[in-house]
């Protein structure tokens, strides 16, 4: 795979390599709460899938903010854990905050966004932070093993 990706010039950034990894470990942590959410989605009059994709594309989203010149400024394991924390806390915020917006009326959207926050903790918060821990520390590894030919140099190239 290096040789094939080395032949080619192609130099993934970590940003997309654990944007990916967010995005896939989301999905299956959502996927764990899955007849809670499908059940959810029903009384709602939405299609299933949606709940298990737009955390997963905000999770992807976040990773590739918050992970941009990581592969300068993280050095172990444990930085990518604190960054991954960050994308799962941010995930979960904007998660609760469309869900706000969207099924709730303005002027209640303080005590609506309480609730939203309150029920997607309880129930989707334990597989969401096992996620992130998860794809942190993938996303760690793969700093910390990356091959040279994939290392930008200081300059940038």
């Amino acid at each position: 795979m290096n040789n094939i990706l080395s032949r080619l010039h192609v130099r993934p950034s970590v940003a997309a390599i654990v944007g990916m990894v967010f995005g896939a470990c989301t999905a299956i942590a959502v996927a764990l709460v899955g007849l809670f959410a499908h059940v959810f989605a029903n009384e709602l009059g939405v299609r299933g899938w949606v709940f298990v994709a737009v955390p997963s594309l905000f999770g992807a989203l976040f990773a590739l903010v918050i992970y941009q010149g990581a592969e300068r400024r993280i050095r172990t394991i444990r930085q990518s854990l604190s960054r991954a924390l960050l994308v799962a806390l941010v995930t979960w915020l904007s998660v609760a905050g469309l869900g706000t917006w969207v099924w709730c009326v303005p002027d209640q959207y303080a005590s609506c966004m309480s609730y939203a926050l309150l029920l997607s903790g309880t129930v989707g918060g334990g597989p969401l932070m096992i996620a992130a821990l998860i794809a942190g520390a993938i996303g760690g590894y793969v700093i910390r093993t990356r091959p040279p030919a994939f290392r930008k140099s200081a300059d940038g190239h």
